[in-house]
Formats: structure tokens, C-alpha cells, sequence
């Protein structure tokens, strides 16, 4: 029989920036879903982002000061000498929710905690999880805090989004094989039909969306001029993008100087991500560096989108070449513009892609397949 303290989990991050990315939608679904298993969660934090989100759900959530998490040349420097002051602060609230609230089990999202508490986490009885969003870069590779990383990692067991960032985790970092596990990202999964699917297809606006930060990394500017490639043979194809970032700036440059103000909108941040889905005829995501897993494929294909992606990263285990979506090379706007074209001009075979993808998330990155191998996770460590 599984004890509530068993169920308690102290989540820590302290981010060298607050965002609201993939990382922070996969803590809130994590959270949301495990506490209607029985699970409680307590939130200790300096990310503004993410302790906003748990305040506006009545979650518990304590905001505490921490160093910049060692990831550029500032706050590598600066890091040793503000971290024994945050470590000694990190090992009294440690004790506290061991003791106070039964906590056997944490859950570290950023690297600042992952290379001060480990040890003394373990030391005290309790469980560590890490959780790793994005691939082991210069950020991790380079980082002279590496050797700590590699070193604490056999005392926790990490969970990754794809097998993808295992496989380079454990190359690049030669981290312990059974210490390290997939666990998809998963999304509900609409209750929509093939009848609800407007035939849009060269009838009035054709509309081409993606959802992403607008940084470098997210490829945007490729997918722009992709679509002043394709407007030749699509006269009324439209883009909407959706998200915010430090590119937007350059990006709204880029749709002025293609003269394409009538066909490119920005909409910004939003919070309702299918609601804009439904809307768009393709979905996009062009990735041009890097692409962990690409959680929002997923929610265009549960919601019966044909998508094109980069072939990069973990979007290869979601995205299988013209069968379930449509693969392009990075940083490509000519790959991008075919993909787009190709979709337009044959909608029957889009008709297939898209019944092939909604099966392959049903199989396999449900959100309820997620909650479960969580909650399996964390009952079977903490025992």
C-alpha cells in the first residue's frame, strides 16, 4: 500500500531566466494530474514564471532568492562564491520538509539544485529526480560545473523527453544507463473527427501556423521565407505565429523588408494553444538547432493538423516521413515551402497523414500514458 508521504514531492528550480516554455507546461500537466492521484507538490523557487502559475491554482509555492544557474561565463563565475550562502539555506529547507511534511522524494529542474542538493538529499533519506528538457549542449558539455553534474547523477535518476536527448546524454556526459529513462510529453486528446476537419483546401485563405518562442534556435526566419517561396503558388496563404521572444523584433523586420505585412501576423503569447490550432491548415515547427521533443507536434496532430518539422532531435520519434507529417532539413526555407506546397496541392494523401498521426498519439503520447509512468516513476523510487 503506497503512504501519502511517499506521495509528497519537493520540486525545486532556480533558473538562470524565467520563462514560459515546454518545460513549464510539463511541470503544471505533471502536477495537475498527479494531484488528482493523490500526490501533493510544494514548489520552492526563484522563476517568477513558474510560481505565478502555481499561485493562480492555489498550489503551494515559496519564492526564495538563488545565484543565476551557472550556464553563462557570468554566472559560472559568479556562482562559488553566492552558492555555499544558497546551499546552507537549500540543506535547512531540505530538513524542513523531510521532517514536517514526510517529503521523500525531489524533483530538480534546473542545474543549480541538481549540483548543490543531490547529496545531501540522499543523505537524508529522500529520492532525486532530475528532469531534462533540452539536450546536453555547450551549456552542460563545456560547463566546468560538469564533472559535479556527471558525478551527482549516479545518486538520481533522470528523466528525459526522448530517446533522442538520452542517447546524447549518455554519450556526450557518460552518464549511468539505468539512471537515466524516457518518459514521453503527452497532450489530451480532443474529441474531434474527421467531419470537424473544414475543407479549407483551395478554398479561400490557406493558413500556415506555428507555435514557439521567437528565438534563433525556433527557426522562424526560415519559415517566413518559406512562405514568401510558396505565396507564388498559393496566392492566399497566410502565416500566423504564435509565441514571443528576443527575435520578434528582427522577425517583424524580415516580414517588412519581403513586403508581407498582409500575410505574416504575430499574435504573441497565448494560452489556449488548440483554440489557434484548429484554425491553421499545416503546422509548422522549424526548428533550426535543436529540438528536444516538440510537445506542441503532438497537439497539432491529437487535433487532426498535418504538421511539418525539422529533422532534428527527438522530432524524428514523433514524426515519421510522409506517413505521419513531413520531415524537412533545418534551416531550409526552399525544403519548408515544398513540404507546404505538397500538402496543399494533395489533399487526400494530407487526409491519410493525418488519420496516421492522431493514431500514433493516441498509442503513444497520451497525456494519461504520461501521468501514469510518472506516478509509477515516483511510487517505485520513493519505496
Amino acid at each position: 500500500m503506497t503512504t501519502m508521504s511517499t506521495k509528497n514531492i519537493l520540486i525545486l528550480k532556480f533558473p538562470f531566466s524565467s520563462l514560459f516554455g515546454g518545460g513549464e507546461k510539463h511541470t503544471i500537466t505533471m502536477v495537475e494530474g498527479l494531484r488528482n492521484k493523490g500526490f501533493s507538490f510544494f514548489l520552492v523557487s526563484s522563476c517568477s514564471v513558474l510560481l505565478k502559475e502555481f499561485k493562480r491554482r492555489d498550489w503551494y509555492g515559496k519564492k526564495i532568492w538563488a545565484p543565476k544557474e551557472p550556464v553563462s561565463k557570468l554566472s559560472i563565475i559568479i556562482f562559488p562564491l553566492l552558492a555555499p550562502v544558497f546551499f546552507v539555506r537549500l540543506v535547512i529547507l531540505l530538513l524542513n520538509f523531510r521532517i514536517r511534511h514526510k517529503t521523500k522524494t525531489v524533483f530538480c529542474l534546473s542545474l543549480t539544485e541538481k549540483i548543490l542538493i543531490t547529496l545531501p538529499a540522499r543523505m537524508f533519506g529522500m529520492k532525486v529526480v532530475w528532469m531534462e528538457h533540452v539536450s546536453p549542449n555547450r551549456w552542460l558539455t563545456m560547463n566546468p560545473y560538469r564533472f559535479f553534474y556527471t558525478f551527482y547523477s549516479r545518486f538520481a535518476m533522470t528523466i528525459v523527453v526522448s530517446n533522442a536527448i538520452r542517447e546524447e546524454f549518455l554519450e556526450k556526459l557518460h552518464m549511468t544507463p539505468k539512471r537515466i529513462m524516457t518518459i514521453y510529453n503527452g497532450v489530451d486528446m480532443p474529441e474531434i473527427t474527421m467531419h470537424d476537419i473544414r475543407a479549407r483546401i483551395n478554398q479561400g485563405e490557406f493558413i500556415v501556423g506555428t507555435i514557439a518562442r521567437l528565438e534563433k534556435e525556433k527557426g522562424i526566419e526560415y519559415l517566413i521565407r518559406a512562405i514568401d517561396i510558396a505565396k507564388d503558388i498559393i496566392p492566399k496563404i497566410r502565416l500566423i505565429i504564435v509565441g514571443n521572444g528576443t527575435e520578434r523584433r528582427n522577425l517583424n523586420w524580415l516580414v517588412n523588408s519581403l513586403h508581407m505585412t498582409d500575410r505574416v501576423q504575430f499574435v504573441g503569447f497565448q494560452d489556449h494553444i488548440s483554440d489557434w490550432i484548429k484554425n491553421f491548415d499545416v503546422f509548422v515547427l522549424p526548428s533550426a538547432i535543436r529540438e528536444s521533443f516538440g510537445i506542441v507536434l503532438i497537439d497539432a496532430m491529437a487535433n487532426l493538423r498535418p504538421v511539418i518539422a525539422s529533422k532534428i532531435g527527438g522530432i524524428t520519434e514523433i514524426v515519421d516521413h510522409q506517413e505521419t507529417g513531413i520531415l524537412v532539413e533545418p534551416k531550409n526555407p526552399e525544403s519548408i515551402a515544398n513540404a507546404i506546397i505538397y500538402l496543399y496541392n494533395h489533399p487526400e494523401e494530407t487526409m491519410e497523414i493525418i488519420k496516421k498521426a492522431r493514431a500514433k498519439v493516441e498509442e503513444n503520447f497520451t497525456k494519461q500514458k504520461m501521468l501514469d509512468e510518472l506516478e509509477k516513476m515516483f511510487i517505485v523510487l520513493a519505496r
